[in-house]
């Protein structure tokens, strides 16, 4: 029978978990999963509760954070205190104070955050880990905010699958895979009137801009999903800055000339003896392979004959070395 429709939200969060959060079933991480109620968080929840009967070392603490903004937001933190009591699921429910310094919803975030953090540490040491419930229709909301604000093209890097101890198992799954989740388990989420206030903008761009572009361009919300990545990666240590890109681009055109090049992890690119031909077909602005730099091994002369060689030369005495 023919598939007509893609990988569950469990499947697709098991997936996202092994290959860009680096985790395994075999994993005995403490998570901390943020709940407010509504539909995200509580399909995140309902996945990683399930996921415990398989990853059997997995710990998880499920925490509702009550930012005393709303009047139903204590509703919502038993709400969420109850579905947890209904799978056996660690809970704790805080409340923090917010000051509204630099926007409401910055100010907010901050203060859950900050709580969060102290919570993973408290619980499970400087190795716990916080997930959030962020999919790609959010990611490529944040993207269409950076873009609006102004912001260069790292900043375009929003929302990552992982971010030092903080985790995003749906990044990879959208809204509508959420919803979906939501309906085929019974799962009764609390709705925050926050989401649809036009005041914010993020929910103008949620309800107005993002929709029209979606209608003009159906893959857009992938199509910004995938700009995020690769602007996440400009900050990546294994890819060549502006300056070492000039340093290979000016290398390449003078093949006699000597190389030091820093790379990543420690190595230096280095060429010492002068060379007869220099090719850069694999080289490419943000990668170096060792088919990069190919040159001809100069004759060994008397003045080489009897040193060890290094053992990470290339044919045309181009040498990856460990620095210090």
């Amino acid at each position: 029978m023919t598939r007509t429709h893609g990988p569950s939200l469990s499947r697709q969060v098991q997936t996202c978990l092994r290959k860009e959060c680096g985790l395994a079933e075999a994993t005995d991480a403490g998570l901390v999963v943020a709940v407010s109620g509504g539909p995200d968080s509580l399909a995140l929840a309902d996945v990683l509760s399930d996921l415990r009967r398989r990853w059997r070392h997995l710990r998880l603490l499920v925490v509702c954070v009550d930012h005393g903004l709303r009047a139903e937001g204590a509703a919502e933190s038993q709400a969420v205190a109850s579905f947890c009591l209904a799978r056996s699921l660690p809970f704790l429910g805080v409340r923090v104070s917010v000051t509204g310094a630099g926007g409401l919803q910055a100010a907010a975030r901050e203060a859950r955050y900050g709580a969060l953090e102290q919570i993973a540490e408290q619980h499970f040491g400087p190795d716990g880990l916080i997930a959030t419930a962020h999919h790609a229709d959010d990611r490529a909301e944040t993207l269409l905010l950076r873009l609006l604000r102004g912001v260069s093209l790292e900043g375009l890097g929003v929302l990552p699958p992982r971010d030092g101890r903080r985790i995003r198992p749906m990044v990879r799954a959208t809204r509508r895979d959420v919803l979906l989740h939501c309906q085929r388990h019974d799962l009764h989420p609390c709705l925050d009137p926050s989401n649809t206030d036009h005041r914010f903008l993020r929910a103008r761009v949620r309800s107005e801009l993002l929709p029209l572009l979606v209608d003009l361009s159906p893959g857009v919300v992938e199509a910004l999903n995938a700009l995020a990545d690769e602007a996440g990666q400009l900050g990546q240590p294994s890819l060549l800055s502006r300056a070492q890109r000039r340093q290979l681009r000016s290398a390449l055109e003078n093949p006699g000339a000597p190389l030091d090049l820093p790379l990543a992890s420690n190595l230096r690119l280095v060429r010492t003896a002068p060379v007869t031909t220099l090719t850069a077909k694999a080289v490419t602005a943000r990668t170096l392979t060792a088919k990069a730099v190919t040159a001809e091994r100069p004759t060994p002369t008397s003045a080489t004959l009897g040193q060890k060689e290094s053992p990470a030369a290339d044919a045309g005495g181009n040498i990856a070395e460990k620095s210090g």
